[in-house]
């Protein structure tokens, strides 16, 4: 174990090495004449993102942003999510600085692929997702990345914003708490950005998205729930393993069903690449506080600033309680 350990840090400090030595930066690399039109505009959409982000949401003012690195690979990283045979909760990893997290990241792709085939023999359910961006919570100066231009603005955006919130406000070991509430600021973040842009469509198309992944979440949630009775149940192996099938089965046919008629089908991959408790469990942990979040943030007034105080107050309560808070949807409250 003290081997892996090291062995797994080294991994880290030499992936976050290489980011470092990488990095370039912005505005020298907007000098240069050799510069590809397409990166010209997209390293200036990055500056006036970042700009938007301090003085628009009130996110950290640091150096995160001005430099940009090409790794030459299509993620930065690759996350690995576990859990057991009959249970939708993730296996958790705890580290040095940022506690415990309910996954496990790899720099290098074969040795991500390793340990998943590893914990796959031990009868976990596993899902290996590549990363394109990821935040070091301000201890670096987090550059933008090859990996992160590969999108368009909307998804720039929503990714920028959601990295610099894990700057603004990051409570060790709740990682649900800490992505819903980056994903509850990209939210509004986006919102507000297209605002300022006066773009109707691209506002309307954003909004369309938000209402599909809704949709699909509430699929997750339902499959979820169905899943969690069964593993609770005193049923056999067998029967729970078959059973187990059928309902992820019956998910992608629901699936595709509420998708048939959408212009776009964001989530097929996702089916598509197939279907399992460590998969499921990602998703939970993304999104499930952002409903009970924007509650909170409607009852502010819309109001950033009174919303950050909330936050930052609520990460003095222990988990169970901010868990109970988030569930009643409290903005008065003692911890």
């Amino acid at each position: 174990t003290g081997c892996a350990s090291i062995n797994y840090y080294a991994q880290s400090a030499q992936g976050q090495f290489e980011l470092i030595q990488k990095r370039e930066d912005i505005d020298s690399l907007l000098e240069q004449e050799t510069l590809s039109p397409k990166l010209r505009k997209q390293l200036l959409t990055v500056l006036q993102l970042r700009k938007f982000s301090i003085k628009q949401l009130g996110l950290p003012d640091n150096n995160s942003y001005l430099s940009y690195a090409d790794l030459k690979r299509k993620y930065v990283i690759w996350n690995i999510f576990a859990t057991e045979e009959f249970s939708l909760t993730p296996v958790k990893w705890c580290y040095l600085i940022v506690g415990c997290l309910d996954y496990r990241g790899y720099f290098n792709e074969t040795d991500a692929r390793q340990h998943a085939k590893e914990l796959k023999q031990t009868g976990h359910d596993i899902y290996l997702g590549g990363v394109s961006a990821y935040s070091t919570l301000g201890w670096f100066d987090d550059p933008v990345l090859n990996t992160m231009l590969q999108w368009n603005d909307i998804r720039l955006a929503t990714v920028m914003f959601h990295e610099l919130a894990h700057q603004q406000l990051y409570i060790k070991n709740d990682t649900e708490f800490n992505e819903a509430f980056a994903e509850t600021i990209a939210y509004i973040g986006v919102k507000t950005w297209l605002k300022h842009k006066n773009n109707e469509q691209k506002y309307k198309e954003y909004e369309q998205s938000q209402r599909q992944e809704e949709q699909f979440l509430s699929l997750v949630i339902k499959y979820k729930e169905l899943l969690n009775k069964l593993y609770q149940s005193s049923e056999n192996k067998d029967f729970m393993r078959q059973q187990k099938r059928l309902l992820m089965e019956k998910m992608s046919d629901e699936y595709n069903a509420l998708s048939k008629h959408w212009e776009r089908n964001p989530y097929a991959a996702w089916f598509a690449s197939g279907l399992n408790n460590a998969k499921l469990a990602a998703i939970a942990t993304y999104r499930k506080y952002v409903p009970a979040l924007l509650t909170i943030y409607e009852m502010l007034d819309k109001d950033l600033n009174q919303f950050y105080r909330f936050a930052n107050l609520l990460s003095t309560c222990n988990q169970m309680r901010r868990k109970k808070i988030l569930e009643k949807r409290e903005i008065k409250f003692e911890c």
